[in-house]
């Protein structure tokens, strides 16, 4: 993560110079001891600065990882976070920190109603991580859901549905998470195929959700589904709820559009 931001790279590559500077003085001021103290002396500075450097170079990485995910998250102005965030999955090492950063950008992207180039992001997950799997397919879902494509969308779901079974016995706390996931996309699937919507279940969900773009896609579908069923009065709650939370996401923009 150090290399996809340039002040955890600043950081990473001052305390290594800074480490260096020491271990050439530590070496100059041990000259007058025999030669094992200065080359041990080296050595352990050496080390102790290579540590030190990549915790300071991983802790700004999370800092700003943080940071740019907070105009996403807590702004709710996904051009600003897209703009912030849309290199750094391709500075990103490791298959898994990739897979991850391109979630977020594919967050970013959905929030922004680019959904087409959200989906393209979320291609090829880890073999190995059925976490970042489950991810992609439930976020998939819900992109495709909010294209209306309901054929891939519940393809996505299926695939999901393994997903979850794969991890139920080992990773039950990873198979809950996915289960409200797929909930809440199945409650949507059944909105746009004229099929019954537990309102309830999702207003339970809506008041345990933990973020606020998830509390924006369950208003969404509750504000679909009274719509949907002619209850002007649920609809009308709803679409507010969605102009004055939804920030400058794509969520407000689809309240402002209904009347």
């Amino acid at each position: 993560m150090i290399q996809a931001f340039r002040k955890s790279k600043l950081g990473f590559y001052g305390m290594l110079a800074l480490s260096m500077g020491i271990a050439a003085a530590v070496w100059a001021q041990d000259q007058n001891y025999p030669i094992f103290v200065p080359i041990i002396a080296t050595v352990l500075t050496l080390a102790i600065g290579s540590i030190a450097a990549l915790l300071m170079g991983n802790i700004l990485a999370a800092s700003e990882n943080t940071r740019l995910l907070g105009y996403l998250h807590m702004e709710l102005d996904p051009k600003k976070f897209i703009q912030g965030y849309q290199a750094v999955p391709d500075k990103m090492k490791g298959e898994n920190n990739i897979a991850i950063s391109r979630s977020y950008l594919a967050d970013g992207y959905a929030a922004a109603g680019d959904y087409e180039t959200a989906i393209s992001l979320l291609t090829d997950p880890p073999a190995d991580n059925l976490a970042v799997q489950g991810l992609y397919a439930a976020n998939r879902a819900g992109f495709y859901l909010a294209l209306q494509d309901t054929d891939k969308a519940a393809a996505s779901l299926a695939r999901l549905e393994g997903i979850i079974d794969a991890c139920r016995l080992k990773k039950a706390d990873l198979a809950a998470n996915l289960t409200e996931m797929r909930n809440l996309h199945r409650h949507h699937l059944a909105c746009l195929t004229g099929k019954q919507v537990d309102t309830d279940s999702l207003e339970t969900a809506f008041a345990r959700a933990q973020y606020n773009l998830r509390r924006l896609e369950i208003k969404k579908v509750l504000a679909m589904t009274a719509i949907r069923d002619g209850d002007e009065n649920a609809a009308k709650e709803h679409l507010s709820y969605l102009r004055k939370n939804g920030g400058l996401t794509v969520y407000k923009h689809w309240a402002d559009s209904r009347t």
